[in-house]
């Protein structure tokens, strides 16, 4: 039961949230960034969220996790079009967003992914959460270091879940650090 409550709350959906909010407070009035989540919300979230309900409801998943590996293709195709047209959109209508730095590198981490998928099923809650928890912790954001300290729980939940193995968790946390870290380094 707690295993898969912190699955919830650190699930990839919230995490892009949290730290689009996070860091969109940090350099915008509060009205910009909730425009900014929203606008994050609309070309990430809602398309997987629908993606999610849609293969669960037809069976083509057996849970919203996309837990097997064969699932992920359509799971990764969703995702990276979602962010092309996040993008796109950045560079097009705010070209000073510092939005365009994390969305790129996120974009470079779910191909990443999306490589790695052939041999081994990522674990995208730790790669999104160990992302946000990175980010943020850079930006000396209260936030940051309250998820770095949530990592080792949520880790614990995807192995007891048994959606993940030991590497899986592993290759996850180590990719959303190094995306995490480009975001503020490069």
């Amino acid at each position: 039961m707690i295993a898969r409550w912190l699955s919830i709350i650190f699930h990839p959906f919230v995490m892009v949230g949290v730290m689009a909010a996070t860091a969109s407070a940090a350099r915008q009035t509060a009205g910009e960034a909730a425009r900014s989540v929203a606008i994050v919300a609309l070309f990430t979230i809602i398309p997987m969220a629908i993606l999610m309900t849609r293969q669960v409801r037809r069976g083509a998943w057996n849970n919203v996790d996309a837990s097997n590996r064969a699932e992920r293709p359509v799971l990764y195709l969703v995702v990276g079009s979602g962010l092309v047209a996040l993008l796109i959109y950045l560079l097009t209508a705010r070209q000073e967003s510092f939005m365009v730095r994390g969305v790129v590198t996120t974009l470079a981490m779910v191909a990443a992914c999306t490589v790695a998928t052939r041999w081994i099923k990522v674990s995208l809650h730790m790669a999104f959460a160990t992302l946000a928890a990175t980010a943020l912790a850079l930006m000396r954001s209260p936030v940051g270091y309250a998820l770095l300290l949530a990592l080792p729980a949520l880790l614990w939940s995807r192995l007891s879940l048994r959606r993940h193995t030991g590497r899986e968790v592993a290759l996850g946390t180590i990719i959303g650090g190094a995306a995490g870290a480009a975001i503020h380094y490069l």
